[in-house]
């Protein structure tokens, strides 16, 4: 009975909250909620121009330099003008990036919505894995209660008058 409830319960939940429409809705919704409001394009600068990026760029023309062509390179053209040159085309680069990364980002696998609801259903699994058989049946009855108490309502109105009309046609037979 556990076993059913958990069952009953994932699926339902997965059919009314996480549905594939609304859910692929919501996700765009936010991922492009989250793009802007990060400044993507500022982050994109900030991390091209980081120290960091910055070593790592110069290391690699340190680098190119020690190559047979980088020496050639390096009879004709100053080094540091080099690396200038490629920072700046870096840090350029950068903000040239951002509408692509963007766009990579909205097309993610990760964000594909079968994907999602799988890792939702793995979630819900787990959860429900984890609860006691006690806790289990207060969820099921918490959802229900409400539900249920309307039908004893409106049974007990429809009941009392078809049992009054009934009452009132024996009478009248009589």
């Amino acid at each position: 009975a556990v076993v059913s409830t958990q069952s009953t319960g994932k699926r339902t939940t997965m059919e009314t909250y996480f549905d594939a429409g609304p859910l692929s809705e919501y996700v765009t919704q936010k991922t492009e909620i989250i793009l802007n409001s990060i400044q993507f394009e500022d982050t994109v600068r900030e991390i091209m121009t980081s120290p960091e990026v910055q070593a790592m760029i110069s290391d690699k023309v340190d680098e190119m330099f020690t190559t047979p062509q980088g020496l050639l390179f390096g009879i004709m053209l100053n080094k540091d003008k080099i690396k200038e040159g490629v920072l700046i085309s870096v840090e350029n680069a950068g903000s040239e990036m951002v509408p692509v990364i963007s766009e990579l980002v909205k097309n993610s696998e990760f964000l594909d919505e079968d994907r999602l609801r799988e890792q939702i259903d793995r979630l819900i699994t787990s959860k429900l894995m984890e609860m006691k058989p006690k806790n289990i049946i207060a969820v099921v009855k918490d959802m229900v209660e409400t539900e249920l108490g309307w039908v004893v309502v409106w049974g007990n109105v429809f009941g009392g008058l078809l049992g009054l009309a009934l009452e009132v046609v024996v009478v009248l037979k009589e």
